[in-house]
């Protein structure tokens, strides 16, 4: 995970006008657009390539037209040799630096608009089935102390209970959950507030773990053994932890537990929208991956059970 204090250099012989708008551009990221750090400097250091090459080919970058942005994609795929998804970023970071000096009036058209993105397949998320859901929920380290044992045990059902994302889970506060632990408040993506709702078996888990973490002065909920508040680093490798003392070959991540928690409602009719707002996806088109996944199990139950379905 990219820490806060991680910057990206301009390159070396940056021009004044480049290290002007490069600390504009960052501040207008890091405020107006309230990115994350790790996308803060994914698009930072995206923009260092493009200065790097409109340096290099002795191209001003405020008067950059379309044959100069597919020269430095295929500068980019001949260096570098970046797939499809790769290169689709690449050209979205560049097209939000754009948008931003057209809205700034220091250009008159933004050049990337004329430019397309490579066609990119659609990458299908991984879940777990119902019966390697069930294994893990299940599965219990009686070698493990009682706390972090039930610490453990909680944090797995929270995952598929809610589908929070690992950073949400790390950054739940005990004063975010109400009184009967049915509920959490989230600050997601961009401090976007949500509500997630905990399902009984989650609850009972929950409120076992609570009682043996007692009254410890960390205000998160989930504690690491010095009782300190547990990384996302240290949930990975809890469930690391998890998956091999199963011996299980499939990894256990907590985005595989985001992607099983949203198929599985999918799967039991739940409406897409409310999925959506339960994941914190601003885009709808972000959920409707799950709904592909929920599709193509809905086809696999219509093929055993129908009587005509292989005719």
């Amino acid at each position: 995970m990219v820490t806060a204090n991680l910057e990206v250099p301009l390159p070396e012989h940056a021009s004044p006008a480049m290290e002007e708008f490069y600390r504009s551009y960052r501040t207008y990221l890091k405020i107006e657009k309230n990115y994350s750090e790790h996308t803060l400097f994914a698009y930072l250091r995206d923009l260092k390539f493009f200065f790097e090459f409109c340096i290099k080919e002795e191209i001003d970058f405020l008067s950059v037209d379309v044959l100069d942005v597919r020269a430095y994609f295929a500068d980019l795929k001949g260096t570098k040799k970046l797939d499809k998804r790769t290169q689709s970023r690449k050209l979205s970071s560049l097209r939000t630096f754009y948008k931003f000096l057209f809205r700034e009036e220091k250009i008159g058209a933004n050049p990337i608009l004329s430019v397309s993105f490579p066609k990119t397949k659609k990458k299908i998320p991984k879940n777990f089935n119902p019966i390697e859901t069930e294994e893990i929920l299940e599965y219990n380290d009686d070698e493990k102390p009682t706390t972090l044992g039930k610490r453990d045990k909680a944090i797995v059902e929270i995952l598929y209970s809610t589908g929070l994302r690992v950073f949400e889970l790390v950054s739940a506060k005990l004063s975010d959950l109400n009184e009967e632990l049915t509920s959490l408040k989230v600050m997601g993506k961009r401090k976007k507030e949500r509500f997630v709702f905990i399902g009984e078996e989650a609850r009972i888990a929950l409120g076992e773990y609570l009682e043996e973490r007692g009254n410890a002065k960390t205000e998160e909920i989930f504690l690491n053994q010095r009782g300190g508040k547990l990384t996302t680093r240290g949930i990975r490798y809890i469930l690391a932890e998890r998956r091999s003392l199963m011996g299980m070959e499939k990894p256990i991540t907590p985005h595989k537990f985001r992607h099983t928690f949203a198929t599985d409602l999918l799967n039991a009719g739940a409406d897409i929208r409310a999925v959506q707002e339960l994941l914190g996806h601003s885009s709808l088109s972000s959920t409707q991956v799950y709904l592909s996944v929920s599709q193509d199990r809905l086809k696999e139950v219509y093929r055993n059970a129908h009587p005509h379905a292989k005719k």
